[in-house]
């Protein structure tokens, strides 16, 4: 059942958070978030220690669902808030009353918090397997913004929710994210499942990383419970949470949960009931820090070259061959889209990397947009062995690779000291100082602060001549220049050490008939039905001396068929 919990003045409660709420608690997230203009609220986020660029479109688009929400559910019995004290209900909470202030500031209207005569609504889903820890700091942040708090008992979670949809609440506003579990069918607004009372959820931090929710927390000074600087990064049930192996230190002791580099790890800490940790059994990537160190990870974890994990059935045909490797290209410009530049780089990589013996899945050409270009890598690295991007590593506004292969992995950007180091020696005049023109030197500082922004965990390869642009490398996905002859040079330096090398190569030959396809539709047929092995493409031509429409018959046949 639900019911409204007042709060003691208990001061104590404070030791179980980390940061304290000012006399404004709100007052700087609300001012930046008040700022309509995206360049001027940009260089407020940078004052504040901001660098990763893909932190202020999450920002303004998470504001703008607030906002819309609060439409949607004007009436202060119509909407509440889910706060159950973990960093991601922090970072929602926070969120809401300071866009919900920032509108009232914009539009005239006095207060940055809710009035006190009608204080915004917070439900509380407590658990008897609850942290002491949260309980308490969920009091006293309840407390110390004045809200209303009505706690369903976890035993009745459905019953609570009947109850407070029958006194008219319409809305919840959550901390749901992409990634989290049961969030596959969920968007920004969804109603609730079947089964319980009809409501919708308000999910505004659904798209945000787990660096994202720590630079939120972190840059705008805002409390969160003290578990998180002991080594959890995720938070249940007290027998369903341990502290992250990913952050033990050699001395035994745990870092703090900001601490984590890899966001994927995020619920690694999170057990199945007895004790054990759901820890990954490899983890994608063999990546290292731009100072050289390698991410911590779980005990018993190994790096990997591949996170596509294939198995073999025992007792299946020795005829099959090995399975291939595999890759996908991703092309990065709205010059690309809009037919203004010819893309040359997706068929060089297509071309090469086929020759090798590795299979290409899939190319994209995506819009110089962080989430477009995020959705498509996570998607590649998913699905392939080997993703390669082209485009979009300039110094200019477009030039949003790195941001989106930053939000692909949930990692922010940070700047590779050695890569600005190089871009601002001017005395190199090689092939780094081309890539920037030099208007004035304030102009070229800004651009190679940009051009040296590199995700988070990444592999920089540098080459022996220090003045070529390094190879630089997120899990699995190699981020290539935009420029043909670039591009080129970038892969063919990157694989003299075999890497891109397949199980197996390609024997191709062409048989050219004077035919349509219909009239060879039946014994074509048959041959692929007879030799399952060998791919066979069909693809009409005009290219034959003497032939007005002929058809190709390409046959790639796999020769290394061994299994280990």
């Amino acid at each position: 059942m639900g019911m409204e919990m007042g709060m003691e003045e208990d001061d104590s409660s404070s030791s179980c958070a980390i940061g304290s709420f000012g006399k404004d608690p709100l007052n700087s997230l609300v001012s930046v978030l008040q700022t309509a203009d995206k360049e001027a609220q940009a260089k407020q986020l940078r004052d504040l220690g901001v660098t990763d660029e893909t932190f202020a479109p999450a920002l303004r688009r998470s504001c703008m669902l607030c906002r819309r929400g609060a439409q949607l559910y004007p009436r202060s019995s119509d909407l509440a808030v889910s706060f159950n004290g973990g960093k991601d209900a922090c970072v929602v909470l926070y969120l809401w009353l300071a866009s919900l202030a920032a509108h009232a500031r914009s539009a005239g209207k006095d207060g940055a918090e809710p009035s006190a005569s009608e204080p915004q609504q917070v439900i509380f889903f407590d658990s008897p397997d609850e942290f002491a820890h949260v309980r308490l700091f969920v009091a006293w942040v309840i407390r110390r913004l004045s809200l209303k708090m009505v706690v369903i008992d976890g035993c009745s979670f459905r019953k609570g929710m009947e109850d407070l949809v029958a006194g008219g609440m319409r809305a919840v506003v959550m901390g749901q994210r992409k990634g989290d579990p049961w969030m596959d069918k969920v968007d920004a607004f969804s109603p609730s499942d079947d089964g319980w009372p009809v409501f919708m959820r308000v999910n505004p931090i659904m798209d945000w990383s787990y660096s994202q929710i720590w630079a939120f927390l972190r840059v705008f000074g805002l409390p969160y419970c003290d578990l998180y600087d002991q080594g959890y990064t995720s938070l249940g049930s007290i027998g369903s949470t341990l502290k992250n192996p990913a952050l033990l230190r050699p001395d035994g002791t745990y870092g703090a949960a900001h601490e984590l580099v890899d966001g994927s790890l995020e619920r690694a800490g999170r057990s199945n009931g007895n004790g054990s940790a759901k820890v990954p059994a490899a983890t994608n990537g063999n990546t290292s820090l731009p100072n050289g160190k390698q991410p911590a990870l779980p005990v018993g974890v190994s790096p990997v070259t591949s996170p596509t994990l294939r198995s073999f059935r025992p007792g299946s045909t020795s005829r099959l061959p090995p399975l291939p490797r595999t890759a996908g290209v991703v092309v990065v410009g709205n010059e690309i889209l809009t037919g203004k530049v010819h893309d040359a780089n997706a068929h060089f990589l297509c071309d090469t990397l086929h020759s090798r013996g590795v299979v290409m899945k899939s190319v994209e050409v995506v819009p110089d947009d962080i989430e477009a270009i995020a959705r498509c890598v996570r998607k590649f690295s998913d699905r392939c062995d080997f993703v390669f991007t082209s485009g979009g590593l300039g110094p200019t506004h477009d030039d949003l690779t790195m941001a989106g292969i930053a939000a692909a992995f949930d990692v922010c950007l940070v700047e590779d000291e050695r890569l600005f180091e190089v871009l601002s020696n001017r005395s190199s005049g090689g092939f780094l100082q081309r890539q920037v023109s030099d208007p004035c030197s304030g102009d070229r500082e800004l651009a190679f602060k940009k051009m040296a922004q590199l995700p988070e965990g990444s592999c920089v390869e540098w080459p022996e001549d220090g003045n070529m642009w390094p190879i630089v490398s997120m899990r699995n996905v190699y981020i290539f220049a935009g420029a043909p002859h670039t591009c080129r040079a970038m892969f063919e330096r990157v694989a003299k050490d075999g890497r891109f090398e397949g199980e197996q190569q390609w024997v191709s030959r062409t048989l050219w008939l004077d035919a349509e396809e219909e009239d060879v539709l039946e014994s074509l047929q048959r041959t692929v039905d007879s030799f399952p092995l060998v791919e066979i493409g069909s693809y009409p031509s005009t290219t034959v001396p003497g032939a007005s429409d002929t058809t190709d018959l390409s046959r790639r046949r796999r020769l290394s068929i061994t299994f280990e």
